[in-house]
């Protein structure tokens, strides 16, 4: 009995060592999970020659306490991937930003893909860079080193794999991506360079020509979906390139993916740029250290198992050789691509509910043993906030962390933001409009002194709206208006909360909103008054071409003006008093 008793203290001796901080390896990164509570061991066993011998035909396991820091070396592990998995608000986010300060510290750089923008104020507040994606943009046309033929492969893969395109509709996106090209100076499917690398505009222009000419209803069917599709990256975002992979190699930097058009917008985006990130590390010497991080927050709709040869699934089987680590968040462990899985060295979960989620990740941290998953699975439902298990390839038997907190993760604050920060955190934020508000709640560094300063020198806008009795500003734009943007903005929420689909339209050659309610399609405009009712009659007529009713929505004082200018046919004016009954309007047949 003494003897089993001073192998199990000789055990937890060993793991003392493994959280306690480690002085002679202070080079390098170190990653802070928090304090290690216990570690889950089996009962009766004995640990001799680094194996554990059973007393006992049946293992039973046992939560053994344990305290000090727990830290993880991603140098010692089998690879520097992680994958973080749970319930929204127990911590992961909070455990996300702790991580981001120690990759800071170390001086690694870091890119951050981040869903909801969730991450941008704690990024600035550390010195990083944000880059809203929509303004940010990646030419996904150019040719970044590859031959025409290997792009038309990899976009009509990248394509049908985000829209699920069948193999007729990817047969003729790549017909017109060959044309796109060919009219941007290409001579032949080996070409590696061009004078000047076509975008989605170009590639729409020619989808256009094809549906002209195409032969029978079929395939015109099948391009005007596919044209439909394409239309929805026909923005900023897409059909330019201010973003240099050099820069990415220094620092960091930080996506902000959450005013994207859509989830396939921001699928492409991030696919994209991960590939010219693949195509970078491949160009790299291969290096023994860590010299990049990716942080993907809300990784689930990036990472999933439907698609097995995703570029992310690639970079965490190949990162390892070229230094290249992976961080990714998720709500479902169970939901990621399992090449994910199999190839991160560290897994940490966070409470779950979900049954088959539960089943799934004590599966993964017990290494489908069936007793150590029973354990697993009874302390997962009494887990608190801010507690979590974890393996690695170096802590087979999973530990339970008390994760950072949010009042130790001391990144924001409530100091005033610099005049040079708030322009940063509002050129992401308020391009459109904000809510005073709601930009305070992001970050209470956004002061009126600092708004104040900010519309003197002309870069803000700001109105307050009686309407919601709300203050609203948007970065100044001499081709846009707070009020306008403001109104098309609320209207196409007001439709969307009602059920009906609708679509702003972000150029001049549309409506304000483009809405379809089964066979009717609907165009609607916001005026502010500020144009010339001729220049209004001239558009409206124009709408009209294209779409069967039109709704024009303008202060009350003005309804009277506009119902007497714009007496035609299918043309109906409200008053933003009104607008409420906006659905009604639309759902109700037009005659």
């Amino acid at each position: 009995m003494v003897g089993t008793i001073n192998s199990l203290k000789s055990f937890l001796g060993r793991i003392s060592e493994m959280f306690a901080a480690d002085s002679g390896n202070s080079k390098g990164l170190r990653l802070g999970f928090g304090r290690a509570e216990a570690v889950l061991l089996p009962r009766g066993s004995l640990f001799i020659k680094g194996r554990f011998a059973a007393l006992d035909r049946e293992i039973n396991y046992t939560w053994a306490r344990k305290g000090g820091r727990f830290f993880l070396y991603p140098r010692h592990e089998s690879n520097p991937h992680i994958v973080i998995s749970g319930m929204s608000g127990f911590g992961k986010s909070t455990l996300f930003k702790s991580l981001l300060l120690d990759i800071k510290e170390s001086e690694i750089p870091c890119i951050i893909f981040d869903a909801h923008n969730e991450h941008s104020a704690a990024v600035s507040r550390i010195g990083g860079t944000v880059h809203n994606a929509v303004y940010s943009g990646i030419n996904i046309l150019e040719l970044d080193g590859a031959s025409i033929s290997e792009r038309i492969s990899e976009l009509s893969r990248l394509f049908r794999d985000v829209y699920l395109l069948g193999h007729i509709q990817a047969t003729k996106l790549s017909e017109c991506l060959w044309y796109t090209y060919r009219k941007s100076g290409a001579r032949g499917m080996s070409d590696r360079e061009l004078k000047s690398a076509p975008t989605i505009r170009n590639l729409l222009d020619e989808i256009c020509i094809f549906i002209r000419n195409s032969k029978t209803v079929g395939e015109r069917n099948t391009l005007l979906r596919l044209k439909d599709r394409i239309s929805l990256l026909n923005s900023s975002a897409f059909n330019s390139t201010p973003i240099s992979m050099k820069e990415m190699q220094g620092g960091i930097h930080s996506f902000a993916l959450a005013n994207m058009k859509s989830r396939e917008a921001q699928l492409i985006y991030i696919g994209e740029l991960l590939s010219r990130i693949y195509s970078t590390m491949h160009d790299s010497k291969r290096e023994g250290m860590l010299r990049l991080y990716i942080m993907i927050d809300e990784a689930q709709f990036l990472t999933d198992d439907s698609n097995s040869n995703s570029i992310i699934s690639k970079l965490i089987e190949e990162g390892r050789k070229y230094g290249i680590g992976v961080i990714i968040v998720t709500h479902a462990a169970s939901t990621l691509n399992k090449k994910v899985m199999a190839n991160a060295s560290a897994f940490l979960t966070f409470y779950s509910r979900e049954p088959s989620e539960v089943s799934y990740v004590t599966k993964v941290l017990s290494g489908s043993n069936a007793a150590m998953a029973d354990a697993l699975r009874n302390k997962m439902f009494r887990i608190a906030q801010n507690q979590a298990m974890l393996v690695s390839s170096r802590n087979r038997n999973p530990v339970l962390l008390s994760t950072p907190r949010f009042d130790e993760v001391a990144i924001e604050g409530n100091a005033a933001l610099g005049e040079g920060e708030a322009k940063g955190l509002l050129m992401l934020h308020a391009k459109r409009p904000a809510a005073i508000s709601e930009l305070k709640r992001l970050n209470p560094g956004i002061t009126d002194s600092v708004l104040s300063k900010l519309m003197q020198s002309g870069f803000l806008s700001r109105m307050k709206d009686d309407y919601d009795r709300e203050e609203w500003v948007m970065c100044r734009n001499p081709s846009l208006s707070l009020e306008h943007e403001l109104w098309v903005k609320r209207i196409s929420e007001l439709l969307a909360k009602d059920g009906i689909e609708n679509r702003i339209i972000d150029n001049s050659n549309g409506p304000d909103i483009s809405v379809i309610n089964g066979n009717c399609k609907v165009a609607i405009e916001y005026e502010t008054g500020s144009k010339s009712m001729e220049s209004t009659l001239k558009m409206v007529e124009s709408r009209l071409r294209s779409y069967p009713k039109v709704i024009i929505v303008t202060k009350d004082s003005l309804v009277g003006q506009y119902k007497k200018r714009l007496n035609l046919g299918g043309v109906e004016v409200i008053g933003t008093e009104g607008v409420v009954a906006l659905p009604h309007l639309i759902i109700q047949p037009h005659t």
